[in-house]
Protein backbone atom coordinates (compact mmCIF):
# COMPACT_ATOMS: atom_id res chain seq x y z
CA UNK A 1 0.00 0.00 0.00
CA UNK A 2 3.03 2.43 0.07
CA UNK A 3 3.60 2.39 -3.60
CA UNK A 4 3.40 5.91 -5.68
CA UNK A 5 -0.05 5.97 -7.69
CA UNK A 6 3.02 6.46 -10.44
CA UNK A 7 3.02 3.15 -10.81
CA UNK A 8 0.25 2.10 -9.67
CA UNK A 9 -0.45 0.22 -13.20
CA UNK A 10 2.67 -1.39 -13.13
CA UNK A 11 0.74 -5.42 -11.65
CA UNK A 12 -2.40 -5.14 -14.12
CA UNK A 13 0.15 -4.40 -16.79
CA UNK A 14 2.77 -7.27 -15.70
CA UNK A 15 -0.32 -9.39 -15.36
CA UNK A 16 -1.53 -8.91 -19.21
CA UNK A 17 2.11 -9.11 -20.64
CA UNK A 18 2.24 -12.44 -19.16
CA UNK A 19 -0.97 -13.68 -20.55
CA UNK A 20 -0.07 -12.05 -23.60
CA UNK A 21 3.48 -14.09 -23.63
CA UNK A 22 0.73 -17.31 -22.21
CA UNK A 23 -1.01 -17.15 -25.20
CA UNK A 24 2.23 -16.60 -27.59
CA UNK A 25 3.46 -19.72 -26.19
CA UNK A 26 -0.08 -22.07 -27.21
CA UNK A 27 -3.52 -22.35 -25.78
CA UNK A 28 -2.10 -25.55 -23.89
CA UNK A 29 0.17 -24.16 -21.87
CA UNK A 30 -2.69 -21.55 -20.69
CA UNK A 31 -5.22 -24.08 -20.46
CA UNK A 32 -2.76 -26.13 -18.04
CA UNK A 33 -1.40 -22.79 -15.75
CA UNK A 34 -5.53 -22.06 -15.75
CA UNK A 35 -6.55 -25.56 -14.44
CA UNK A 36 -3.52 -25.58 -12.02
CA UNK A 37 -4.25 -22.70 -10.29
CA UNK A 38 -8.21 -23.59 -9.81
CA UNK A 39 -6.33 -26.79 -8.47
CA UNK A 40 -4.17 -24.85 -6.08
CA UNK A 41 -7.63 -22.36 -5.03
CA UNK A 42 -9.86 -25.78 -4.62
CA UNK A 43 -7.20 -27.14 -2.29
CA UNK A 44 -6.63 -24.00 -0.14
CA UNK A 45 -10.70 -23.61 0.09
CA UNK A 46 -11.28 -27.09 1.13
CA UNK A 47 -8.03 -26.92 4.07
CA UNK A 48 -9.94 -23.05 5.01
CA UNK A 49 -13.30 -25.34 5.50
CA UNK A 50 -12.04 -27.92 7.48
CA UNK A 51 -9.96 -25.56 9.48
CA UNK A 52 -13.25 -23.14 10.33
CA UNK A 53 -15.09 -26.98 11.29
CA UNK A 54 -12.18 -27.92 13.64
CA UNK A 55 -11.18 -31.09 10.92
CA UNK A 56 -7.57 -29.32 10.32
CA UNK A 57 -4.87 -28.80 12.92
CA UNK A 58 -4.87 -24.47 12.75
CA UNK A 59 -4.14 -22.41 15.22
CA UNK A 60 -6.76 -20.05 16.65
CA UNK A 61 -6.59 -16.17 16.98
CA UNK A 62 -7.47 -14.09 20.02
CA UNK A 63 -9.65 -10.90 18.05
CA UNK A 64 -11.18 -7.89 19.91
CA UNK A 65 -13.74 -6.34 18.67
CA UNK A 66 -14.40 -2.63 19.28
CA UNK A 67 -16.81 -3.10 21.92
CA UNK A 68 -14.36 -4.67 23.98
CA UNK A 69 -15.62 -8.29 23.39
CA UNK A 70 -13.31 -10.92 22.27
CA UNK A 71 -13.66 -13.43 19.37
CA UNK A 72 -11.75 -16.35 18.30
CA UNK A 73 -10.80 -16.61 14.85
CA UNK A 74 -10.38 -19.71 12.99
CA UNK A 75 -9.84 -19.33 8.79
CA UNK A 76 -12.91 -16.79 8.45
CA UNK A 77 -15.36 -18.49 10.44
CA UNK A 78 -15.45 -16.06 14.64
CA UNK A 79 -16.74 -17.86 17.55
CA UNK A 80 -17.15 -15.87 20.86
CA UNK A 81 -14.33 -16.06 23.10
CA UNK A 82 -15.10 -17.18 26.89
CA UNK A 83 -12.37 -16.67 29.22
CA UNK A 84 -9.19 -13.82 30.31
CA UNK A 85 -6.94 -15.14 27.07
CA UNK A 86 -5.29 -11.83 25.84
CA UNK A 87 -6.46 -10.81 22.57
CA UNK A 88 -3.35 -10.71 19.75
CA UNK A 89 -5.66 -8.98 16.95
CA UNK A 90 -8.00 -6.84 15.88
CA UNK A 91 -11.48 -6.64 14.31
CA UNK A 92 -12.86 -3.61 12.69
CA UNK A 93 -16.54 -2.91 12.72
CA UNK A 94 -18.10 -3.35 9.03
CA UNK A 95 -19.96 -0.20 9.97
CA UNK A 96 -16.25 1.41 9.39
CA UNK A 97 -15.49 -0.95 6.58
CA UNK A 98 -16.46 -0.17 2.62
CA UNK A 99 -16.58 -2.98 0.83
CA UNK A 100 -17.55 -4.08 -3.07
CA UNK A 101 -16.83 -6.99 -6.03
CA UNK A 102 -14.64 -6.04 -8.72
CA UNK A 103 -13.53 -8.99 -11.78
CA UNK A 104 -10.89 -9.76 -13.28
CA UNK A 105 -9.37 -11.42 -16.30
CA UNK A 106 -8.02 -14.23 -16.81
CA UNK A 107 -4.47 -14.03 -15.29
CA UNK A 108 -2.23 -16.73 -13.28
CA UNK A 109 -2.87 -16.74 -9.58
CA UNK A 110 0.52 -14.95 -8.07
CA UNK A 111 -0.55 -11.88 -10.11
CA UNK A 112 -4.02 -11.86 -8.09
CA UNK A 113 -1.82 -9.79 -5.35
CA UNK A 114 -0.62 -6.90 -7.35
CA UNK A 115 -3.82 -7.09 -9.67
CA UNK A 116 -6.39 -6.48 -6.68
CA UNK A 117 -3.89 -3.82 -5.23
CA UNK A 118 -4.09 -1.67 -8.18
CA UNK A 119 -8.12 -2.06 -8.20
CA UNK A 120 -8.71 -1.36 -4.67
CA UNK A 121 -6.48 2.06 -5.82
CA UNK A 122 -8.79 2.82 -8.59
CA UNK A 123 -11.94 2.54 -6.12
CA UNK A 124 -10.35 3.90 -3.24
CA UNK A 125 -11.84 7.58 -2.12
CA UNK A 126 -8.72 8.06 -0.38
CA UNK A 127 -5.17 7.80 -0.74
CA UNK A 128 -3.25 4.41 -1.05
CA UNK A 129 -1.12 5.45 1.90
CA UNK A 130 -4.38 6.18 4.27
CA UNK A 131 -6.43 3.09 3.56
CA UNK A 132 -5.85 -1.01 4.58
CA UNK A 133 -7.91 -3.79 2.78
CA UNK A 134 -8.57 -7.09 2.24
CA UNK A 135 -10.05 -9.19 -0.03
CA UNK A 136 -11.13 -12.75 -1.00
CA UNK A 137 -10.71 -14.15 -4.67
CA UNK A 138 -13.06 -17.26 -6.18
CA UNK A 139 -12.22 -18.45 -10.16
CA UNK A 140 -15.19 -17.76 -12.56
CA UNK A 141 -16.25 -20.38 -14.90
CA UNK A 142 -15.36 -17.80 -17.55
CA UNK A 143 -11.72 -18.22 -16.91
CA UNK A 144 -11.63 -15.17 -15.00
CA UNK A 145 -11.38 -14.14 -10.77
CA UNK A 146 -14.65 -12.53 -8.98
CA UNK A 147 -12.75 -10.51 -6.09
CA UNK A 148 -15.04 -9.47 -3.31
CA UNK A 149 -12.90 -6.68 -1.12
CA UNK A 150 -13.15 -4.46 1.82
CA UNK A 151 -11.41 -1.70 3.05
CA UNK A 152 -11.13 1.03 5.81
CA UNK A 153 -9.40 4.50 7.27
CA UNK A 154 -6.31 3.57 8.55
CA UNK A 155 -6.43 5.89 10.96
CA UNK A 156 -9.69 3.98 12.41
CA UNK A 157 -7.05 0.78 12.61
CA UNK A 158 -4.70 3.31 14.40
CA UNK A 159 -7.11 4.52 16.71
CA UNK A 160 -8.91 0.81 17.96
CA UNK A 161 -5.06 -0.59 18.08
CA UNK A 162 -4.34 1.96 20.54
CA UNK A 163 -7.42 1.80 22.57
CA UNK A 164 -7.24 -2.17 23.52
CA UNK A 165 -3.34 -1.87 23.72
CA UNK A 166 -2.50 -3.68 20.81
CA UNK A 167 0.86 -2.95 18.68
CA UNK A 168 1.05 -1.24 16.04
CA UNK A 169 2.03 -4.87 13.54
CA UNK A 170 -0.88 -7.07 15.26
CA UNK A 171 -3.27 -8.99 12.93
CA UNK A 172 -6.06 -7.01 11.88
CA UNK A 173 -9.56 -8.50 10.47
CA UNK A 174 -12.10 -6.68 8.80
CA UNK A 175 -15.88 -7.80 9.63
CA UNK A 176 -18.47 -8.85 6.91
CA UNK A 177 -21.86 -10.37 7.58
CA UNK A 178 -20.12 -12.38 10.44
CA UNK A 179 -16.78 -13.41 9.13
CA UNK A 180 -13.41 -12.16 9.09
CA UNK A 181 -11.27 -11.44 6.25
CA UNK A 182 -7.62 -11.01 7.32
CA UNK A 183 -5.78 -7.75 6.14
CA UNK A 184 -2.41 -9.32 3.87
CA UNK A 185 0.07 -7.06 6.23
CA UNK A 186 3.47 -8.84 7.60
CA UNK A 187 1.79 -10.05 10.72
CA UNK A 188 -0.84 -12.14 8.10
CA UNK A 189 1.90 -13.27 6.22
CA UNK A 190 3.62 -14.43 9.41
CA UNK A 191 1.32 -16.33 10.30
CA UNK A 192 0.32 -17.91 6.96
CA UNK A 193 4.03 -19.11 6.60
CA UNK A 194 3.38 -21.31 9.93
CA UNK A 195 0.44 -22.27 8.69
CA UNK A 196 2.00 -23.54 5.54
CA UNK A 197 4.44 -26.01 8.08
CA UNK A 198 1.57 -26.95 9.83
CA UNK A 199 0.08 -27.92 6.69
CA UNK A 200 3.05 -29.49 5.84
CA UNK A 201 2.94 -31.82 8.76
CA UNK A 202 -0.23 -32.46 8.76
CA UNK A 203 -0.28 -34.05 5.85
CA UNK A 204 2.40 -36.28 6.63
CA UNK A 205 1.04 -37.34 9.51
CA UNK A 206 -1.80 -38.26 7.47
CA UNK A 207 0.28 -40.37 4.87
CA UNK A 208 1.61 -42.28 7.48
CA UNK A 209 -1.68 -43.10 9.59
CA UNK A 210 -2.98 -44.11 5.96
CA UNK A 211 -0.18 -46.60 5.72
CA UNK A 212 -0.39 -47.85 9.13
CA UNK A 213 -3.97 -48.61 8.54
CA UNK A 214 -3.33 -50.42 5.20
CA UNK A 215 -0.96 -52.48 6.35
CA UNK A 216 -3.03 -54.97 8.06
CA UNK A 217 -5.10 -55.39 4.35
CA UNK A 218 -2.15 -55.40 2.81
CA UNK A 219 0.01 -58.07 5.01
CA UNK A 220 -2.27 -60.74 3.53
CA UNK A 221 -1.35 -60.15 0.08
CA UNK A 222 2.49 -60.05 1.44
CA UNK A 223 2.19 -62.90 3.19
CA UNK A 224 0.88 -64.83 -0.12
CA UNK A 225 3.22 -63.45 -2.41
CA UNK A 226 6.06 -64.88 -0.30
CA UNK A 227 4.36 -68.34 -0.21
CA UNK A 228 4.34 -68.55 -4.19
CA UNK A 229 8.10 -67.00 -4.05
CA UNK A 230 8.82 -70.15 -1.76
CA UNK A 231 6.87 -72.55 -3.69
CA UNK A 232 8.24 -71.45 -6.52
CA UNK A 233 11.86 -71.64 -5.27
CA UNK A 234 11.20 -75.36 -4.13
CA UNK A 235 9.28 -76.45 -7.18
CA UNK A 236 12.67 -75.20 -9.35
CA UNK A 237 15.06 -76.96 -6.84
CA UNK A 238 13.24 -80.25 -6.99
CA UNK A 239 13.26 -80.05 -11.21
CA UNK A 240 16.79 -81.23 -11.64
CA UNK A 241 16.25 -84.05 -9.17
CA UNK A 242 13.02 -85.03 -10.45
CA UNK A 243 14.53 -85.61 -14.18
CA UNK A 244 15.25 -89.05 -13.55
CA UNK A 245 12.27 -89.84 -11.88
CA UNK A 246 10.11 -88.42 -14.76
CA UNK A 247 11.84 -90.93 -17.05
CA UNK A 248 11.19 -93.88 -14.98
CA UNK A 249 7.19 -92.37 -14.90
CA UNK A 250 7.53 -92.48 -18.82
CA UNK A 251 9.01 -95.67 -19.58
CA UNK A 252 6.23 -96.92 -17.04
CA UNK A 253 3.62 -95.61 -18.43
CA UNK A 254 4.35 -96.14 -21.93
CA UNK A 255 4.58 -100.14 -20.59
CA UNK A 256 0.79 -99.77 -19.18
CA UNK A 257 0.17 -98.34 -22.43
CA UNK A 258 1.18 -101.55 -23.83
CA UNK A 259 -0.19 -103.93 -21.52
CA UNK A 260 -3.85 -102.24 -21.59
CA UNK A 261 -3.13 -102.81 -25.78
CA UNK A 262 -2.34 -106.07 -25.13
CA UNK A 263 -5.48 -106.87 -22.77
CA UNK A 264 -7.46 -105.14 -25.41
CA UNK A 265 -6.13 -107.50 -27.95
CA UNK A 266 -6.59 -110.78 -25.89
CA UNK A 267 -10.04 -109.87 -25.08
CA UNK A 268 -11.06 -109.36 -29.29
CA UNK A 269 -8.59 -112.14 -30.56
CA UNK A 270 -10.59 -115.06 -31.98
CA UNK A 271 -10.34 -118.39 -30.61
CA UNK A 272 -8.66 -120.14 -33.72
CA UNK A 273 -9.32 -123.64 -32.93
CA UNK A 274 -13.20 -122.55 -32.85
CA UNK A 275 -13.20 -120.78 -35.93
CA UNK A 276 -11.12 -123.47 -37.97
CA UNK A 277 -13.58 -126.35 -36.80
CA UNK A 278 -16.78 -123.95 -37.13
CA UNK A 279 -15.30 -123.11 -40.90
CA UNK A 280 -14.71 -127.29 -41.06
CA UNK A 281 -18.32 -127.73 -39.94
CA UNK A 282 -20.05 -125.46 -42.13
CA UNK A 283 -18.21 -126.13 -45.65
CA UNK A 284 -19.76 -129.00 -47.72
CA UNK A 285 -17.29 -131.68 -48.98
CA UNK A 286 -16.82 -130.92 -52.21
CA UNK A 287 -14.92 -127.07 -51.08
CA UNK A 288 -11.80 -126.39 -49.66
CA UNK A 289 -9.93 -123.35 -48.35
CA UNK A 290 -6.87 -121.89 -49.80
CA UNK A 291 -6.65 -118.99 -47.33
CA UNK A 292 -7.71 -117.97 -44.20
CA UNK A 293 -7.05 -114.65 -42.88
CA UNK A 294 -8.46 -113.44 -39.54
CA UNK A 295 -8.05 -109.57 -38.26
CA UNK A 296 -9.86 -109.14 -35.43
CA UNK A 297 -13.45 -110.64 -35.25
CA UNK A 298 -13.71 -110.01 -38.84
CA UNK A 299 -12.72 -113.47 -41.14
CA UNK A 300 -11.58 -113.54 -44.64
CA UNK A 301 -11.18 -117.17 -46.48
CA UNK A 302 -10.53 -118.07 -50.28
CA UNK A 303 -10.95 -120.66 -51.59
CA UNK A 304 -12.80 -123.65 -54.28
CA UNK A 305 -16.39 -125.05 -54.59
CA UNK A 306 -18.57 -126.15 -56.84
CA UNK A 307 -21.15 -123.73 -56.19
CA UNK A 308 -20.49 -120.38 -54.69
CA UNK A 309 -24.01 -119.28 -54.35
CA UNK A 310 -25.22 -122.53 -52.18
CA UNK A 311 -21.70 -122.20 -50.02
CA UNK A 312 -22.32 -118.69 -48.95
CA UNK A 313 -25.73 -119.14 -48.17
CA UNK A 314 -25.09 -122.71 -46.44
CA UNK A 315 -21.93 -120.17 -44.16
CA UNK A 316 -24.69 -117.69 -43.42
CA UNK A 317 -26.69 -120.10 -41.48
CA UNK A 318 -24.02 -121.05 -39.56
CA UNK A 319 -25.14 -119.36 -35.60
CA UNK A 320 -21.52 -118.36 -35.08
CA UNK A 321 -20.91 -116.69 -38.17
CA UNK A 322 -22.56 -113.16 -39.66
CA UNK A 323 -22.34 -111.21 -42.36
CA UNK A 324 -21.05 -113.56 -44.61
CA UNK A 325 -20.94 -111.41 -48.17
CA UNK A 326 -18.58 -111.77 -51.20
CA UNK A 327 -15.84 -109.61 -51.93
CA UNK A 328 -15.88 -110.50 -55.34
CA UNK A 329 -17.81 -112.44 -58.33
CA UNK A 330 -16.89 -116.30 -58.81
CA UNK A 331 -14.99 -117.16 -61.04
CA UNK A 332 -15.32 -121.33 -62.68
CA UNK A 333 -12.39 -123.05 -63.15
CA UNK A 334 -11.99 -125.21 -66.18
CA UNK A 335 -9.60 -127.51 -64.97
CA UNK A 336 -11.42 -128.57 -61.96
CA UNK A 337 -14.81 -127.23 -63.20
CA UNK A 338 -15.04 -125.09 -59.69
CA UNK A 339 -15.38 -121.91 -59.12
CA UNK A 340 -13.09 -119.56 -57.23
CA UNK A 341 -15.13 -117.58 -54.83
CA UNK A 342 -13.87 -115.33 -51.77
CA UNK A 343 -16.15 -114.41 -48.88
CA UNK A 344 -15.29 -112.12 -45.75
CA UNK A 345 -17.58 -112.65 -42.57
CA UNK A 346 -17.98 -112.15 -39.10
CA UNK A 347 -17.28 -114.14 -36.07
CA UNK A 348 -19.71 -113.77 -33.33
CA UNK A 349 -19.33 -116.74 -31.13
CA UNK A 350 -20.14 -120.32 -30.67
CA UNK A 351 -23.00 -119.27 -28.26
CA UNK A 352 -24.35 -116.89 -30.20
CA UNK A 353 -27.81 -117.27 -32.48
CA UNK A 354 -28.21 -117.29 -35.05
Amino acid sequence: MDNPLGRAYTPLQQAGTGIQAMTGRGQLSLRVQTALDRFAWGIGDLRRVLVEHGAWPASASVAVASDGGRWSVTGGRLRKRVGSRKAVSLLVPEMECLWGAVQLPSMPRKALGGAVEEALWRVSPLPPDQIISAWKAEPEASGGWSIQWGMCRRSVRDQLLTQHGLPADAPVFLLREGRAFPVRNQAWQKQSNRQRWVDGAAVVLLLLTLVALSLPALMPLVLQRQAVVRAVEHVNMLVPKAAPLRQKMDELRRQADVAEELRKNAGTDLPLASVVDGLSAALPGDTWLDRIEINGSEIRITGLTSNAPELIAQLGRHPALADVRATGASVREGASNKERFTFEMRWRGEGAKP
